[in-house]
């Protein structure tokens, strides 16, 4: 039986109420996360050290309303990640009607996946992250004294983990292309060493200009991208296989 098109109306409509639940769950993890603000800036300025002695970063305001914008920035960034599988789950609402039904299978595992990785990348950004701060601390002299804005050090926590989230996708994508046929793990394999030049710059672009933050996003991105050949090889083989069977 084929679907009946929506009109534009229906989709108009329809993207309104995904838009309006995904905005609702972000507002609700705000607030969660607004009445929690104060402990995770504490969890940012003090690290667990899992290699050495803890770590607390000097902070200090440089203007009236940085504490207060820096509360509201964090509160909603981790809200939006709280919401991350609200919106993931209302985009696949939003999209469903035009996917063939064998494609709705892949739908619930990619939600689940592709937060699991992002919460990973973020995890893995926060366990390291003592070891990018006491490095780029380092710098700092005897004539030189560490005091670091709160703003722009939540503001480069954040940036840093949402980038680590989003290179964490790379297994999703990957395996997004194959299934559509425009990716193959020979592909994957042959430009393998093209593979490492660009994951670098992109790791330089996405990190701050320092070797330390940008060989912890590159060589997690590497594995990943083994990862991400793996899958290919499995979603081939399936593919072969159902083909095999018609």
């Amino acid at each position: 039986m084929v679907d009946t098109p929506m009109p534009l109306t229906s989709h108009l409509g329809e993207l309104r109420t995904r838009l309006f639940y995904c905005v609702l769950a972000i507002g609700v993890g705000f607030l969660l996360c607004y009445s929690q603000s104060a402990y995770l800036i504490a969890t940012l300025q003090s690290p667990p050290n899992l290699m050495g002695e803890p770590l607390t970063v000097p902070l200090q305001i440089i203007a009236p309303a940085e504490a207060f914008l820096t509360y509201i920035k964090v509160s909603f960034l981790c809200g939006l990640f709280l919401a991350l599988p609200v919106i993931l789950y209302q985009l696949w609402r939003f999209v469903a009607p035009g996917l063939l039904v064998h494609e709705r299978r892949y739908t619930v595992p990619f939600i689940v996946w592709s937060t699991t990785l992002f919460y990973l990348g973020g995890a893995l950004f926060y366990v390291i992250l003592p070891l990018i701060v006491k490095f780029l601390l380092s710098f700092a002299g005897p004539e030189i004294k560490a005091q670091l804005s709160v703003g722009y050090y939540v503001s480069f926590c954040i940036r840093l983990m949402i980038a680590f989230g989003l290179v964490f996708q790379l297994p999703i994508v990957t395996a997004f292309l194959t299934q559509l046929g425009l990716l193959s793990s020979r592909t994957l394999i042959k430009n393998f060493r093209y593979a490492v030049v660009l994951t670098f710059i992109i790791a330089a672009i996405l990190t701050p200009p320092d070797v330390i933050s940008q060989t912890f996003m590159a060589i997690p991105t590497l594995m990943l991208y083994g990862v991400s050949i793996l899958v290919c090889k499995r979603i081939e083989k399936r593919q072969a296989d159902t083909e095999e069977e018609d």
